[in-house]
Protein backbone atom coordinates (compact mmCIF):
# COMPACT_ATOMS: atom_id res chain seq x y z
CA UNK A 1 0.00 0.00 0.00
CA UNK A 2 1.33 3.39 -0.72
CA UNK A 3 1.75 5.56 2.14
CA UNK A 4 0.44 9.33 2.37
CA UNK A 5 2.88 12.08 1.92
CA UNK A 6 3.31 13.92 4.74
CA UNK A 7 0.78 16.83 3.59
CA UNK A 8 -1.60 13.88 2.76
CA UNK A 9 -1.57 12.75 6.68
CA UNK A 10 -2.10 16.66 7.97
CA UNK A 11 -4.98 16.98 5.51
CA UNK A 12 -6.76 13.12 6.66
CA UNK A 13 -6.08 14.21 10.26
CA UNK A 14 -8.19 17.74 10.28
CA UNK A 15 -10.59 15.90 8.52
CA UNK A 16 -11.24 13.58 10.96
CA UNK A 17 -10.83 16.34 13.86
CA UNK A 18 -7.33 15.23 15.39
CA UNK A 19 -6.75 18.34 15.42
CA UNK A 20 -3.73 18.08 17.76
CA UNK A 21 -2.26 15.26 15.64
CA UNK A 22 -2.94 17.38 12.53
CA UNK A 23 -1.33 20.53 13.87
CA UNK A 24 1.78 18.13 15.09
CA UNK A 25 2.07 17.18 11.78
CA UNK A 26 1.47 20.69 9.86
CA UNK A 27 4.56 21.68 11.87
CA UNK A 28 6.77 19.16 11.25
CA UNK A 29 5.74 19.43 7.63
CA UNK A 30 6.40 23.00 7.88
CA UNK A 31 10.34 22.45 9.18
CA UNK A 32 10.82 20.33 6.26
CA UNK A 33 9.21 22.82 3.83
CA UNK A 34 9.62 25.82 5.01
CA UNK A 35 9.07 27.93 1.62
CA UNK A 36 5.41 26.30 1.46
CA UNK A 37 3.43 29.46 2.39
CA UNK A 38 0.42 28.69 1.74
CA UNK A 39 0.91 26.08 4.50
CA UNK A 40 2.78 28.27 6.61
CA UNK A 41 0.00 30.51 6.49
CA UNK A 42 -2.50 27.83 7.46
CA UNK A 43 -0.16 26.89 10.70
CA UNK A 44 0.05 30.93 11.54
CA UNK A 45 -4.19 30.71 11.52
CA UNK A 46 -4.46 27.15 13.41
CA UNK A 47 -1.75 28.52 15.96
CA UNK A 48 -3.73 32.36 16.72
CA UNK A 49 -7.10 30.21 16.19
CA UNK A 50 -5.84 27.70 19.58
CA UNK A 51 -4.28 30.90 21.66
CA UNK A 52 -0.98 30.48 20.75
CA UNK A 53 -0.01 34.14 20.26
CA UNK A 54 3.71 34.16 20.06
CA UNK A 55 3.82 30.79 17.94
CA UNK A 56 1.42 32.94 15.30
CA UNK A 57 3.28 36.29 15.44
CA UNK A 58 6.46 33.95 14.46
CA UNK A 59 4.24 32.00 11.69
CA UNK A 60 2.13 35.31 10.35
CA UNK A 61 6.03 37.44 10.26
CA UNK A 62 7.58 34.33 8.08
CA UNK A 63 5.11 34.17 5.60
CA UNK A 64 5.23 37.90 4.93
CA UNK A 65 9.35 37.37 5.00
CA UNK A 66 8.90 33.90 2.44
CA UNK A 67 6.67 36.69 0.03
CA UNK A 68 6.30 40.35 0.19
CA UNK A 69 3.42 39.96 -1.86
CA UNK A 70 1.42 37.42 0.05
CA UNK A 71 -1.96 40.04 0.81
CA UNK A 72 -3.32 37.70 3.18
CA UNK A 73 -0.83 37.24 5.61
CA UNK A 74 -0.48 40.99 5.94
CA UNK A 75 -4.26 41.43 6.51
CA UNK A 76 -4.84 38.40 8.97
CA UNK A 77 -1.37 39.42 10.81
CA UNK A 78 -2.46 42.63 11.19
CA UNK A 79 -5.90 42.22 12.68
CA UNK A 80 -4.44 39.34 14.80
CA UNK A 81 -1.99 42.07 16.51
CA UNK A 82 -4.53 44.16 16.59
CA UNK A 83 -6.94 41.94 18.50
CA UNK A 84 -3.33 41.48 20.79
CA UNK A 85 -3.63 45.71 21.27
CA UNK A 86 -0.48 46.02 19.59
CA UNK A 87 -1.27 48.70 17.17
CA UNK A 88 2.02 49.68 15.99
CA UNK A 89 2.78 46.51 14.59
CA UNK A 90 -0.79 46.19 13.31
CA UNK A 91 -0.71 49.56 11.82
CA UNK A 92 2.89 48.43 9.67
CA UNK A 93 1.50 45.26 8.36
CA UNK A 94 -1.92 47.00 7.13
CA UNK A 95 0.25 49.64 5.69
CA UNK A 96 3.15 47.64 3.87
CA UNK A 97 -0.02 45.16 2.62
CA UNK A 98 -1.39 48.07 1.01
CA UNK A 99 1.80 49.11 -0.49
CA UNK A 100 1.62 45.56 -2.31
CA UNK A 101 -1.92 45.77 -3.14
CA UNK A 102 -4.08 48.72 -2.28
CA UNK A 103 -7.01 46.24 -2.25
CA UNK A 104 -6.31 45.63 1.47
CA UNK A 105 -8.49 47.69 2.87
CA UNK A 106 -10.96 48.23 0.59
CA UNK A 107 -11.43 44.25 0.34
CA UNK A 108 -14.62 44.95 2.76
CA UNK A 109 -16.42 46.74 -0.19
CA UNK A 110 -16.73 43.94 -2.32
CA UNK A 111 -19.56 41.38 -0.95
CA UNK A 112 -17.76 38.06 -2.60
CA UNK A 113 -14.98 38.32 -0.36
CA UNK A 114 -15.26 35.93 2.21
CA UNK A 115 -16.94 37.66 5.34
CA UNK A 116 -13.48 37.31 8.01
CA UNK A 117 -11.84 38.78 4.93
CA UNK A 118 -14.03 41.60 4.94
CA UNK A 119 -14.22 42.15 8.39
CA UNK A 120 -10.40 42.46 8.55
CA UNK A 121 -10.17 44.67 5.99
CA UNK A 122 -12.52 46.85 7.50
CA UNK A 123 -10.43 46.89 10.46
CA UNK A 124 -7.27 47.96 8.43
CA UNK A 125 -9.40 50.32 6.52
CA UNK A 126 -10.99 52.52 9.56
CA UNK A 127 -7.55 51.75 11.51
CA UNK A 128 -5.40 53.22 9.13
CA UNK A 129 -7.51 56.40 8.17
CA UNK A 130 -7.48 57.17 11.95
CA UNK A 131 -4.00 56.88 12.62
CA UNK A 132 -2.85 59.13 9.12
CA UNK A 133 -5.59 61.80 10.24
CA UNK A 134 -4.37 61.79 13.86
CA UNK A 135 -0.76 61.63 12.73
CA UNK A 136 -1.32 65.06 10.64
CA UNK A 137 -2.91 66.69 13.19
CA UNK A 138 -0.01 66.11 15.79
CA UNK A 139 2.31 67.18 13.10
CA UNK A 140 1.08 70.71 13.26
CA UNK A 141 -0.74 71.36 15.99
CA UNK A 142 2.26 72.89 17.72
CA UNK A 143 3.10 75.03 14.28
CA UNK A 144 2.46 78.52 14.08
CA UNK A 145 0.72 78.03 10.58
CA UNK A 146 -3.05 78.94 9.71
CA UNK A 147 -6.16 76.36 10.24
CA UNK A 148 -6.36 76.00 7.20
CA UNK A 149 -3.12 73.75 6.70
CA UNK A 150 -4.48 71.98 10.29
CA UNK A 151 -7.40 71.03 8.11
CA UNK A 152 -5.61 69.89 5.29
CA UNK A 153 -6.38 66.45 3.84
CA UNK A 154 -4.67 63.48 2.59
CA UNK A 155 -7.18 61.91 0.50
CA UNK A 156 -6.17 58.56 0.20
CA UNK A 157 -6.56 57.77 3.86
CA UNK A 158 -8.99 60.97 4.92
CA UNK A 159 -11.21 59.48 7.26
CA UNK A 160 -14.36 61.19 5.27
CA UNK A 161 -15.71 61.09 2.09
CA UNK A 162 -13.05 63.60 0.45
CA UNK A 163 -15.50 66.85 -1.18
CA UNK A 164 -13.65 68.17 -3.61
CA UNK A 165 -14.53 71.89 -3.75
CA UNK A 166 -13.25 73.07 -7.38
CA UNK A 167 -14.27 71.63 -10.62
CA UNK A 168 -11.71 69.92 -12.44
CA UNK A 169 -9.27 69.89 -9.25
CA UNK A 170 -8.47 66.66 -7.36
CA UNK A 171 -5.38 66.43 -5.74
CA UNK A 172 -4.65 62.71 -4.95
CA UNK A 173 -1.92 62.80 -2.22
CA UNK A 174 -2.25 65.90 -0.19
CA UNK A 175 -5.14 68.67 -0.25
CA UNK A 176 -5.87 72.18 1.39
CA UNK A 177 -9.56 72.91 0.57
CA UNK A 178 -8.98 76.67 1.68
CA UNK A 179 -6.46 77.46 -1.00
CA UNK A 180 -7.09 79.45 -3.41
CA UNK A 181 -8.09 77.44 -6.76
CA UNK A 182 -6.50 78.85 -10.13
CA UNK A 183 -5.92 76.86 -12.87
CA UNK A 184 -3.41 79.33 -14.68
CA UNK A 185 -1.12 81.89 -13.44
CA UNK A 186 0.45 84.65 -15.41
CA UNK A 187 3.95 84.29 -15.36
CA UNK A 188 4.27 88.39 -15.29
CA UNK A 189 3.22 88.26 -11.58
CA UNK A 190 6.60 86.45 -10.57
CA UNK A 191 9.47 88.40 -10.74
CA UNK A 192 11.64 85.26 -10.93
CA UNK A 193 10.32 84.73 -14.47
CA UNK A 194 11.71 87.56 -16.02
CA UNK A 195 14.81 86.19 -14.64
CA UNK A 196 14.28 82.92 -15.69
CA UNK A 197 13.42 83.95 -19.14
CA UNK A 198 16.45 86.39 -19.06
CA UNK A 199 18.97 83.60 -18.24
CA UNK A 200 17.21 81.18 -21.33
CA UNK A 201 20.79 81.77 -23.29
CA UNK A 202 22.77 81.04 -21.12
CA UNK A 203 20.83 77.97 -20.07
CA UNK A 204 20.12 76.59 -23.17
CA UNK A 205 24.14 77.27 -24.55
CA UNK A 206 24.60 74.83 -21.36
CA UNK A 207 22.29 72.11 -22.31
CA UNK A 208 23.04 72.30 -26.19
CA UNK A 209 26.29 70.44 -25.80
CA UNK A 210 24.92 67.84 -23.27
CA UNK A 211 21.42 67.19 -24.98
CA UNK A 212 22.67 63.43 -25.59
CA UNK A 213 22.35 62.89 -21.80
CA UNK A 214 18.70 62.98 -21.12
CA UNK A 215 18.53 60.14 -23.76
CA UNK A 216 21.29 58.68 -22.34
CA UNK A 217 21.06 59.16 -18.84
CA UNK A 218 17.64 60.37 -18.58
CA UNK A 219 15.30 57.49 -16.42
CA UNK A 220 11.99 56.73 -17.36
CA UNK A 221 9.44 59.32 -15.55
CA UNK A 222 6.87 56.67 -14.93
CA UNK A 223 7.69 53.34 -13.23
CA UNK A 224 5.93 49.97 -14.92
CA UNK A 225 3.25 50.01 -12.15
CA UNK A 226 1.62 53.05 -13.92
CA UNK A 227 0.51 50.99 -16.99
CA UNK A 228 -2.54 49.96 -15.15
CA UNK A 229 -3.21 53.56 -14.60
CA UNK A 230 -3.73 54.79 -18.19
CA UNK A 231 0.15 55.28 -19.47
CA UNK A 232 0.70 52.42 -20.93
CA UNK A 233 3.13 53.61 -23.65
CA UNK A 234 4.95 55.84 -20.60
CA UNK A 235 5.44 53.64 -17.88
CA UNK A 236 8.95 52.27 -17.57
CA UNK A 237 9.53 53.99 -20.92
CA UNK A 238 12.01 56.47 -21.56
CA UNK A 239 9.32 57.87 -23.98
CA UNK A 240 8.46 60.13 -21.23
CA UNK A 241 11.86 60.95 -19.33
CA UNK A 242 13.40 62.94 -16.63
CA UNK A 243 16.74 64.06 -16.20
CA UNK A 244 17.04 65.06 -12.50
CA UNK A 245 19.06 68.06 -11.51
CA UNK A 246 16.96 67.25 -7.70
CA UNK A 247 14.50 64.61 -7.40
CA UNK A 248 12.94 63.55 -4.16
CA UNK A 249 15.06 65.60 -2.79
CA UNK A 250 18.32 64.60 -3.72
CA UNK A 251 20.61 66.12 -5.87
CA UNK A 252 22.35 65.04 -8.78
CA UNK A 253 25.98 66.31 -8.21
CA UNK A 254 27.67 65.13 -11.69
CA UNK A 255 24.95 67.27 -13.44
CA UNK A 256 25.21 70.24 -11.63
CA UNK A 257 28.66 70.31 -12.15
CA UNK A 258 28.52 69.68 -16.01
CA UNK A 259 25.98 72.66 -16.08
CA UNK A 260 27.59 75.36 -13.31
CA UNK A 261 25.58 78.24 -14.92
CA UNK A 262 22.33 76.76 -15.03
CA UNK A 263 23.00 75.31 -11.14
CA UNK A 264 23.62 79.45 -10.20
CA UNK A 265 20.39 80.11 -11.91
CA UNK A 266 18.60 77.64 -10.26
CA UNK A 267 19.78 78.82 -6.97
CA UNK A 268 17.94 82.25 -7.56
CA UNK A 269 14.25 80.60 -7.71
CA UNK A 270 11.86 80.00 -5.16
CA UNK A 271 11.83 76.38 -5.50
CA UNK A 272 9.42 74.45 -3.39
CA UNK A 273 11.60 72.19 -1.32
CA UNK A 274 11.55 69.89 1.38
CA UNK A 275 14.73 69.97 3.21
CA UNK A 276 17.56 71.91 2.06
CA UNK A 277 17.32 70.56 -1.15
CA UNK A 278 14.50 71.52 -3.81
CA UNK A 279 11.98 69.09 -4.19
CA UNK A 280 12.00 68.17 -8.11
CA UNK A 281 14.27 69.78 -10.84
CA UNK A 282 14.70 68.21 -14.36
CA UNK A 283 14.69 68.52 -17.79
CA UNK A 284 11.51 66.41 -18.97
CA UNK A 285 11.82 64.75 -22.82
CA UNK A 286 8.36 63.62 -24.21
CA UNK A 287 9.47 61.42 -27.88
CA UNK A 288 7.80 62.34 -30.61
CA UNK A 289 3.82 61.10 -31.26
CA UNK A 290 3.69 60.81 -27.23
CA UNK A 291 0.47 61.79 -25.59
CA UNK A 292 0.44 62.33 -21.59
CA UNK A 293 -3.26 61.80 -20.93
CA UNK A 294 -5.14 63.75 -18.72
CA UNK A 295 -4.33 63.38 -14.85
CA UNK A 296 -4.39 65.28 -11.65
CA UNK A 297 -1.27 65.86 -9.97
CA UNK A 298 -0.55 65.00 -6.30
CA UNK A 299 -1.07 67.97 -4.06
CA UNK A 300 -2.22 72.07 -4.69
CA UNK A 301 -0.17 73.44 -2.10
CA UNK A 302 2.60 73.83 -4.31
CA UNK A 303 2.91 75.31 -8.54
CA UNK A 304 4.69 73.72 -11.60
CA UNK A 305 6.56 75.40 -13.70
CA UNK A 306 7.50 74.82 -17.64
CA UNK A 307 10.41 76.39 -18.90
CA UNK A 308 10.03 74.69 -22.86
CA UNK A 309 13.69 74.13 -24.39
CA UNK A 310 13.26 72.42 -27.38
CA UNK A 311 9.57 72.89 -28.56
CA UNK A 312 8.66 71.03 -31.94
CA UNK A 313 5.28 72.24 -33.74
CA UNK A 314 2.41 71.49 -32.69
CA UNK A 315 2.70 70.48 -28.89
CA UNK A 316 0.91 72.18 -26.33
CA UNK A 317 -0.56 71.46 -22.46
CA UNK A 318 -4.16 71.46 -21.46
CA UNK A 319 -4.89 72.36 -17.86
CA UNK A 320 -8.71 72.31 -16.83
CA UNK A 321 -9.65 72.73 -20.45
CA UNK A 322 -7.70 75.32 -21.46
CA UNK A 323 -5.05 74.71 -24.25
CA UNK A 324 -1.64 76.33 -23.13
CA UNK A 325 1.37 76.06 -26.30
CA UNK A 326 4.82 75.41 -25.60
CA UNK A 327 6.86 78.57 -26.58
CA UNK A 328 10.32 78.18 -26.22
CA UNK A 329 12.00 80.44 -23.51
CA UNK A 330 8.42 81.21 -21.98
CA UNK A 331 7.19 80.36 -18.59
CA UNK A 332 4.49 78.84 -18.11
CA UNK A 333 2.94 78.58 -14.25
CA UNK A 334 0.29 76.45 -13.26
CA UNK A 335 -1.58 74.18 -10.51
CA UNK A 336 -1.13 70.37 -11.55
CA UNK A 337 -3.95 69.81 -9.10
CA UNK A 338 -6.41 70.64 -11.76
CA UNK A 339 -6.65 68.14 -14.61
CA UNK A 340 -3.97 68.51 -17.25
CA UNK A 341 -2.06 66.54 -20.59
CA UNK A 342 0.31 67.21 -22.62
CA UNK A 343 0.92 66.25 -26.32
CA UNK A 344 3.63 66.25 -28.38
CA UNK A 345 1.60 65.33 -31.96
CA UNK A 346 5.44 66.03 -33.91
CA UNK A 347 8.29 64.46 -35.13
CA UNK A 348 10.50 65.81 -32.89
CA UNK A 349 11.29 65.63 -29.25
CA UNK A 350 10.11 67.88 -26.71
CA UNK A 351 12.32 69.00 -24.06
CA UNK A 352 10.84 71.44 -20.94
CA UNK A 353 13.07 72.20 -17.93
CA UNK A 354 10.08 71.66 -14.84
CA UNK A 355 10.55 72.34 -11.25
CA UNK A 356 7.91 73.66 -8.52
CA UNK A 357 7.20 76.34 -6.42
CA UNK A 358 5.11 77.06 -3.31
CA UNK A 359 1.40 77.97 -3.69
CA UNK A 360 2.00 82.17 -3.75
CA UNK A 361 -0.73 82.06 -0.63
CA UNK A 362 0.85 80.22 1.59
CA UNK A 363 3.02 81.82 4.51
CA UNK A 364 6.37 80.67 5.76
CA UNK A 365 4.81 79.11 9.26
CA UNK A 366 2.65 77.34 6.68
CA UNK A 367 4.88 75.80 5.05
CA UNK A 368 6.16 74.99 7.60
CA UNK A 369 3.67 73.11 8.71
CA UNK A 370 3.04 71.45 5.73
CA UNK A 371 6.51 70.26 5.76
CA UNK A 372 6.01 69.02 9.34
CA UNK A 373 2.84 66.90 8.55
CA UNK A 374 4.79 65.52 5.31
CA UNK A 375 7.58 64.77 7.55
CA UNK A 376 6.20 63.17 10.21
CA UNK A 377 4.16 60.85 7.24
CA UNK A 378 7.46 59.78 5.60
CA UNK A 379 9.35 59.11 9.24
CA UNK A 380 6.60 56.49 10.20
CA UNK A 381 6.82 55.19 6.69
CA UNK A 382 10.24 54.56 6.79
CA UNK A 383 9.88 53.18 10.19
CA UNK A 384 7.27 50.34 10.01
CA UNK A 385 9.72 47.28 9.10
CA UNK A 386 11.19 48.25 12.84
CA UNK A 387 7.89 48.48 14.28
CA UNK A 388 7.90 44.69 13.70
CA UNK A 389 11.23 43.75 15.12
CA UNK A 390 12.28 43.25 11.06
CA UNK A 391 15.01 45.34 8.77
CA UNK A 392 14.10 46.39 5.44
CA UNK A 393 15.47 43.35 3.72
CA UNK A 394 12.17 41.82 4.49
Amino acid sequence: MIQPNLLQQVDQAFGEHNNQYGLKLLRAYIAENPKDNEQFYRLAVIEEQIGLAENAAIAYLQCIKNDRSFLKAYLYAGYFFQQLGQMDKALALYSLGNDQDARLSSLHLNAGVSYETRLRSHAADVALREHFSRLHSLSVKNGQGSSRVAAAIWPQTHQDTVRYFTEQQQPHLFYIPELTAKPLYNSASFGWCNLLEQSFDELTSEFSELVSLINESGMPYLDASYKAKGFKSLAGSKNWAALNFYKDGIENQPLLSLMPKTAKILEKLPLYKMGDNPFEVFFSLLKPGQHITPHFGQSNHSLTVHLPIIVPEGGYLTVAGRKVVWQKGKTIVFDDSFEHEAINPSNEDRVVLIFSIWHPELSKAEQQDILSSFSARATWLNNRYSALGLDNSL
